[in-house]
């Protein structure tokens, strides 16, 4: 058992986004993403992880298949496999969500 402050973790720059990543398993990776104003994380899919959004703050809007969804807090994601899907922040703040992908066993 690991208690860790997400405060304390040093945030992964990308291009688009910040990520801190909260814990990194083969079957198992949760991160804190915030998605900088004006950005988005282009669409996109995984072969084989299921994925999971939790939104905190901010709002936003998730591409997902031909659909379109608002995200704000309290919403949650479930992303399957090859499902192809994408987030843009329009707003002029960050957009945070906790990241969860897990990876089924063959």
């Amino acid at each position: 058992m690991a208690v860790i402050d997400v405060n304390r973790l040093e945030a992964q720059q990308r291009e688009r986004s910040e990520n801190k990543h909260i814990i990194r398993r083969e079957d198992l990776k949760i991160s804190l993403v915030s998605v900088r104003p004006r950005e988005e994380i282009p669409v996109h899919l995984h072969e084989v992880e299921e994925q999971f959004y939790y939104v905190l703050e901010g709002e936003g809007l998730l591409s997902l298949g031909d659909e379109v969804y608002e995200l704000r807090p309290g919403i949650a994601v479930a992303i399957p496999p090859q499902l192809p899907h994408g987030v843009s922040n329009p707003n002029a703040t960050s957009l945070r969500y906790l990241d969860f992908f897990l990876v089924r066993g063959p």
